[in-house]
C-alpha cells in the first residue's frame, strides 16, 4: 500500500516538539530532529504532545459527531460560514499568494471550514485543528481536500507563525494568543458563540450549551489585545425543529418533544 501524502493544508504545521518544520518523508510528516508524524488511514496526522504514551483525549465521542453532522447538513447554522466569508470579501480583504490559508480551531466534523473554503471566491488552503481523533477521522474523509491535524487546543499549536490568513473558531474553545500568533499581519479571526436565545427553548428542558456571563465583553478586551477591534455581527433566527433534528442537538434523553421551534 503507498504512504498517504500530505494535502495542502498541513503545510502549515511544524514539529510540536521542536518547532522545526515538518514535511513528508517516506510517508509521515517529519522534521530535521527526526521527529516522525505518520498519517492516519483516513487522511489526518496526530500531533497530539503526548501521542505516544496515550491516545489523544476530551473532545467529541463518535456518536456525538454523527449527531452533529447530521444537524449541520440540515443548513441550521450556514449562515455562520456564508456571514464569515462575506465580511471577509466585502471588506476587501486579499490573501497572500492569491490562496486562502484558513485555520479551524476546534473544527469538529470539518462543516463549517469547509462552507467557508467553498463560499470564498478565490482557492483555499484549509487546515482543522481539534483535540478528538474521533473529529479529525470523520472531518478527513468528509473533506479530503482539506486537511486536518489532533492537537490541543489550549496548548501552543503546531502551526507555524504569521502563516494564517483567516483563524476561525465556531462554537469551540478560543485559544486569542494562539490565534495571533499564528495569524499573518493583516489577517482576519473569526469567533462564533452562543447568544443568550441560543436553542433557549431547548436550554431550559435539557440544559444545553449556555452563554457565560459577561464572555462578550472578555472576547471583545482580547480580541483587542492582541489582534485588533473587532466588528460584533448578530445573527438571529427562528426554526422549527422535527423530533430527529431536536435529537441530533444533542439531545440523549428518553423523553423528547417531537417538535419544537427554537432560537438559533
Amino acid at each position: 500500500m503507498a504512504p498517504l501524502a500530505p494535502r495542502p493544508g498541513h503545510g502549515l504545521l511544524r514539529c510540536p516538539i521542536c518547532r522545526l518544520e515538518l514535511t513528508a518523508a517516506s510517508g509521515p510528516l517529519a522534521c530535521g530532529n527526526r521527529h516522525s508524524f505518520y498519517f492516519a488511514r483516513d487522511g489526518y496526522v496526530n500531533l497530539h504532545r503526548h501521542v505516544r504514551r496515550r491516545p489523544a483525549a476530551g473532545g467529541d465521542t463518535a456518536e456525538q459527531l454523527r449527531h452533529r453532522a447530521a444537524f449541520l447538513e440540515r443548513g441550521h447554522f450556514d449562515a455562520i460560514a456564508a456571514t464569515i466569508a462575506s465580511h471577509t470579501q466585502k471588506v476587501g480583504a486579499t490573501p497572500v499568494g492569491g490562496r486562502w490559508r484558513v485555520l479551524d480551531a476546534g473544527c469538529g466534523t470539518g462543516y463549517h471550514l469547509a462552507r467557508i473554503a467553498g463560499a470564498l471566491e478565490t482557492p483555499t488552503v484549509g487546515l482543522g485543528l481539534d483535540i478528538a481523533r474521533e473529529a479529525a477521522r470523520y472531518a478527513a474523509r468528509r473533506s479530503p481536500q482539506l486537511a486536518f491535524a489532533v492537537a490541543d487546543l489550549w496548548a501552543e499549536w503546531p502551526v507555524h507563525n504569521g502563516v494564517a490568513d483567516l483563524v476561525i473558531s465556531i462554537f469551540a474553545p478560543k485559544n486569542f494568543p494562539q490565534s495571533a500568533r499564528v495569524l499573518r499581519p493583516g489577517g482576519w479571526v473569526a469567533v462564533a458563540y452562543p447568544g443568550p436565545e441560543h436553542l433557549v427553548e431547548l436550554n431550559q428542558r435539557f440544559g444545553l450549551m449556555r452563554q457565560h456571563e459577561n464572555k462578550t465583553r472578555y472576547y471583545v478586551e482580547a480580541t483587542s489585545r492582541l489582534i485588533g477591534r473587532p466588528t460584533m455581527t448578530r445573527l438571529f433566527c427562528r426554526t422549527s425543529l422535527e423530533g430527529a433534528a431536536i435529537r441530533d442537538v444533542g439531545l440523549d434523553r428518553a423523553e423528547r418533544p417531537s417538535h419544537q421551534s427554537v432560537n438559533i
